[in-house]
This record gives structure tokens, C-alpha cells and sequence, in this order.
């Protein structure tokens, strides 16, 4: 047959396994944790050929956002037939049928968990939390205080599984966002500071970025000041923009591929410092960076403001095949 593919009975991810991630973030690897999405699916894993329709494969182009009949998020690449073209976790394509996906009209704000999966846990505090798992649960109770306002929303991951970045971009692309907010929360090169060590980037070359994330930092900080622990920091606390030094553009893929839909990069407390750790460890610290992420895209949807703690770009020197 014209087209190479693998009929799953259980799973359409297991060909996920050994795929490469295209322009993952820094310390990213291609392993990828087997999602369950459905009771048959068509893993593709060369170009469809002009002429799919022959061969029972979807043809007319799409552009919509699904959950699939397990609720792993996906693209539609195209439809046709009772069938659809999706976008898998791991920027393959696969062919599902119409019974296994709900549709999702454009949504308001693409809420994205960063990390995912057994390998990309991102940072992991002495008291066992993973970031990944944190920054989904941070982006849950997001959506429902959302919800709650009247703000539409969708995350790109409801489970713990590495997502590629361009899977990442290609989702939120097809929800049409007014914004992208990316959930993490720091490690690093720490010192002691008096605040919090609260930073947010935004887009390099895009002001409604710059002002979404003046917007978060300014709610983020007002929320975490209110607590009594032990601060650090590492860059300046701010809005800020972070460029490679190889050509000035973002240093973060999930930033410099979203244009031109305004996108930023939260990270709200440093995991990696153990008080920290232990509050972000509780509900009311998660629920507290959650109102406050709320309240500053609801300003950023609703009004002119323009936040407040921008500063200078800084220069990462990240190899460009990392990020």
C-alpha cells in the first residue's frame, strides 16, 4: 500500500518510543511515556501521498484542537470521511475515527504543563515533587478558576507524558488562543533573596507577550509575598525576555514557535529550594499561584494594564539543536 503505518490495537503512541523531539527544551531526551488514546488508531510515519483518499485517509485540511476518547489533547491535521488526521504527543500522525474524538472550538488561553513523562520530570525538590506533576497540578486548578471567570481554556497534557515542542506549538496553533501560558517552576543557580524569585518570559520581538508577562509577574508576586519562607532567586525577578546568543532569537522554543500568538513562560517559586518545595508541596500554595496566573490573564484579556518588572533580555547560550 502508498502509505507505511502500524495498526495498534490499545495504544497509537507505542511508535512514539523512539521518535526524535524536535526542538525539545534544554535537558530534554526523545523517550516518550506510551499514552493510551484509543481503541484503534493508525500510527503514519511517512508523508501522506497525494492521493490518501484511495487508501481511506482523510484529506481535507483541518486546524481544530480534539481530546481523544482517553483525553490526550491533539491537532487535527485533517478530516474527512468519519475520519481524522491527529497530531500525537510526539509530533507523529495518526489516523483516528470520528467516535474517538470530542471537538474543541477556539478557546480563550492554551494552558501548557511543561515537562512530562518518566525521563522529562524537570526539577525535583528533596521532598520528592516533580516538577512536571507540579506544574500540571498548578495548570488544572488554572483552568477551573478560569472556567469559574468565564474564560475558556485547554491544557496541552492531562496525564503525565512527554509532549514535543512542536506538538506543543502545532496544538495551540489549532485551539487560536488570544494567549499561551506555559506552567513551570525553577531550579538553578540560586542565592538568597528578600522577595520572590518569581520569574516570567516572554517573546523576544512581541509586546502583547511582554505585557501578559508583566501582567503574571505583577499577580504572581503581590499572591507570593504573602509568605513567610526563606526567598531565593536566581536571575533578577521580572519579565523578561531570553534570547540565544547565536542570533537573538527566544532562547525557549515554546516561546520563539508560537508566534504570532502571544506566549509566556511562568516560573513561580524555585522547586529546588526545599522551603519552597515544601510549600508548593501543599493545596493552598497551588491554589494561591493558580488565582494569581487567573488574575493576570483576566487582566491581560480584559484591559490595557501593563504590568509591571520588565527588564533587559538575557543572553542564554543554549546549542541551538537543545532548545
Amino acid at each position: 500500500p502508498p502509505v507505511r503505518a502500524l495498526v495498534l490495537s490499545v495504544c497509537l503512541l507505542t511508535a512514539c518510543s523512539t521518535a526524535p523531539a524536535p526542538d525539545a527544551g534544554p535537558g530534554t531526551t526523545s523517550s516518550m511515556t506510551t499514552v493510551p488514546v484509543a481503541t484503534t488508531a493508525v500510527v503514519t510515519t511517512t508523508t501522506e501521498p497525494a492521493d490518501g483518499a484511495s487508501v481511506g485517509v482523510p484529506t481535507t485540511p483541518a486546524g481544530l484542537v480534539a481530546s481523544t476518547s482517553s483525553g490526550v489533547m491533539v491537532a487535527i491535521r485533517a478530516e474527512g470521511g468519519g475520519r481524522a488526521i491527529v497530531a500525537t504527543p510526539c509530533n507523529a500522525s495518526a489516523v483516528l475515527s470520528d467516535e474517538d474524538l470530542t471537538r474543541i472550538g477556539p478557546v480563550d488561553v492554551v494552558i501548557d504543563p511543561g515537562h512530562g513523562g518518566k525521563v522529562e520530570t524537570g526539577a525535583v525538590g528533596r521532598n520528592g515533587l516533580r516538577e512536571a506533576d507540579l506544574n500540571l497540578a498548578v495548570a488544572l486548578r488554572l483552568e477551573a478558576v478560569l472556567a469559574e471567570r468565564g474564560i475558556s481554556s485547554v491544557l496541552t497534557r492531562y496525564d503525565d507524558y512527554r509532549m514535543a515542542i512542536a506538538a506543543r506549538v502545532e496544538l495551540t496553533a489549532a485551539a487560536s488562543p488570544r494567549l499561551f501560558v506555559s506552567v513551570h517552576h525553577n531550579a538553578g543557580d540560586i542565592s538568597p533573596s528578600d522577595v520572590p524569585g518569581t520569574v516570567v518570559f516572554h517573546q523576544v520581538d512581541d509586546e502583547e507577550s511582554a505585557r501578559a508577562a508583566a501582567l503574571l509577574y505583577e499577580e504572581l508576586v503581590a499572591a507570593l509575598g504573602s509568605l513567610e519562607v526563606a526567598w531565593v532567586a536566581s536571575n533578577p525577578p521580572g519579565a523578561v525576555a531570553a534570547i540565544r546568543g547565536s542570533d537573538g532569537l527566544d532562547a525557549y522554543g515554546v516561546l520563539r514557535r508560537n508566534y504570532p500568538i502571544p506566549a509566556v513562560l511562568t516560573e513561580a517559586m524555585f522547586l529546588q529550594n526545599p522551603p519552597e518545595a515544601e510549600l508548593l508541596a501543599t493545596d493552598d500554595v497551588q491554589q494561591l499561584e493558580a488565582v494569581a496566573l487567573a488574575d493576570g490573564i483576566e487582566r491581560f484579556l480584559a484591559t490595557d494594564d501593563a504590568g509591571s518588572g520588565r527588564y533587559e533580555p538575557l543572553v542564554y547560550n543554549f546549542p541551538v539543536s537543545s532548545t
